[in-house]
């Protein structure tokens, strides 16, 4: 019975030593599981695809998984899903999610701490006579409609004193679309942002207003609230790691031209002349700024109330 009982023991230590070393298995896989952020093909994700290709993720002991969407709608469907952790968006959209329920928080700026980062235009079409901004009054400008081109738009034309009645806008959606019917004069304005806006330059549309000057557009990186609470340290390595690629970028510009091309969607025209933007390191977006994007939100109906900035901004994951 001796004998039976200690080999009874030995089993059960076995049995449960099994148990343990699949369970650690199991927290090695978890803790394995890359943090998905959502890009889509624009400027502001070029210091990601730097930290990536660098190896600056990794030297923060961080697996981070770059998911490219085409359209914000898509990445903004798979942020409401789960189906990634963050995401890049703007002041505009991350307040749209958060007042449709979604809970999360924004940790980080990555264009627009200073002015001139991440450029929006408003441009004139070509032969349109349209000069200075004066002569936009009660003209139609294209725009999607309830989005950081809309916001902008208003705000270029609110500080050259344009009384609401007389910013007229139509909706084109599609960036695409909207620069052809510029081209095409089938509309004798329309908002786009670079490098866009770049290219319908340098085919003869006039820039009137652009943001170069003012601090109106906020780009921000945002996560789920439950992600934050529970990957913390590992969004902690990959804001650092961020900071590592702003760095890299600012002291080897031109090295990543190729790079910066293909991710963010410049045109093959302008791709060797193309200024490729400066980023600052990690910041959040100020009370003022995000105060203004909410209340211009509230005034045009967009949200169901105000929201609270310490509730929508975290600056604690910034240099911990």
């Amino acid at each position: 019975m001796i004998q039976k009982s200690k080999i009874f023991f030995l089993l059960g230590v076995l049995f449960l030593g099994i148990i343990m070393l699949g369970t650690g298995c199991d927290n090695k896989k978890e803790h394995a599981k890359p943090i998905k952020i959502g890009v889509l093909p624009v400027e502001d994700s070029l210091p990601f695809y730097v930290a990536q290709e660098k190896g600056y993720f990794a030297e923060e002991n961080v697996k981070v998984e770059l998911v490219p969407f085409q359209s914000a709608l898509e990445r903004d469907s798979a942020f409401q899903a789960g189906a990634i952790d963050g995401e890049i968006t703007d002041l505009i959209a991350a307040a749209l999610l958060k007042n449709a329920g979604v809970d999360h928080q924004i940790v980080t700026t990555t264009l627009g701490i200073k002015p001139g980062e991440g450029r929006f235009a408003i441009l004139a079409a070509p032969g349109s006579g349209i000069n200075k901004a004066e002569q936009l009054k009660e003209v139609e400008i294209g725009v999607s409609q309830n989005s950081i081109i809309e916001y902008v738009t208003d705000q270029l034309l609110q500080k050259q004193g344009f009384k609401p009645g007389e910013i007229k806008k139509i909706v084109v959606p599609k960036i695409p679309v909207r620069m052809e019917m510029l081209f095409k004069n089938q509309i004798k304005a329309a908002t786009l942002p670079d490098p866009m806006a770049t290219y319908a330059e340098s085919k003869g549309a006039k820039v009137i207003l652009d943001n170069s000057k003012e601090d109106i557009s906020q780009v921000v990186l945002i996560f789920h609230t439950e992600a934050l609470k529970s990957r913390s340290k590992e969004i902690t390595g990959t804001l650092q790691a961020y900071s590592s690629a702003v760095k890299e970028i600012d002291a080897n510009t031109e090295s990543y031209r190729a790079l910066f091309t293909e991710k963010a969607g410049v045109p093959k025209e302008i791709k060797d002349t193309y200024r490729i933007p400066r980023f600052s390191l990690p910041e959040t977006p100020t009370q003022a700024q995000f105060d203004r994007a909410v209340n211009w939100m509230l005034n045009k109906g967009l949200l169901k109330k105000a929201l609270s900035y310490e509730d929508m901004v975290s600056g604690g994951f910034i240099g911990k």
